[in-house]
């Protein structure tokens, strides 16, 4: 009977060090955590996410900023999204994720980002729509350097980012949407 015992064991330690990431992979999600912060934000659907466990860390990420009364370049951006998150297909919400931040924190709320989302048709799990008080949204959009001051000064600007490989990237707003899906694609380690 022992001998059936000693096998058991040595292959349950070998799914929890396989179940452990490995030290350097724990290192870039504790610098990661470091650099971004782990602030806690809204959702569209009223759901609090912490920026890096939840939204950073364990998807390919695309991150662009918003403000929902924004009448031109935020609607036509995230237009070009829907358009990029066709190219994506069944990766979108898998494999890649988009983050749209709000940098009007003095108006935008979880609900009026949901109706903003829900106007654009790309109200969908796969991508958030994000809202937090003045000083988080500060600081978030201060440590990817998409702060302004003014809403409508706002850069659109995209960054792109696997965190889990701590590769960041920033994409051209005008590129075209295979373009920016293919992207995406390498940054998930898909070869091309």
């Amino acid at each position: 009977m022992l001998a059936l015992v000693a096998p058991a064991a040595a292959r349950a330690d070998d799914a929890t060090t396989a179940a452990s990431p490995p030290p350097q992979a724990a290192d870039a999600q504790a610098r990661g955590r470091a650099y971004f912060g782990d602030a806690e934000l809204t959702d569209q659907d009223g759901r609090r996410q912490r920026f890096y466990t939840d939204l950073l860390s364990d998807k390919v990420v695309l991150i662009n900023v918003v403000f929902t009364r924004c009448p031109s370049a935020c609607p036509l951006m995230t237009q070009h999204l829907k358009a990029v998150r066709r190219e994506l297909g069944e990766r979108f919400g898998r494999e890649v994720r988009f983050l749209s931040l709000s940098v009007d924190p003095a108006y935008d709320t979880p609900q009026a980002m949901k109706r903003f989302a829900a106007q654009q048709g790309v109200d969908e799990p796969g991508w958030r729509f994000l809202v937090a008080d003045p000083a988080t949204t500060r600081a978030v959009l201060g440590r990817l350097g998409q702060w302004s001051d003014k809403a409508e000064d706002h850069t659109t600007l995209l960054i792109a980012g696997n965190a889990s490989r701590a590769h960041w990237t920033k994409l051209r707003p005008d590129a075209p949407p295979e373009r920016i899906a293919a992207d995406l694609r390498r940054l998930a380690g898909e070869a091309l």
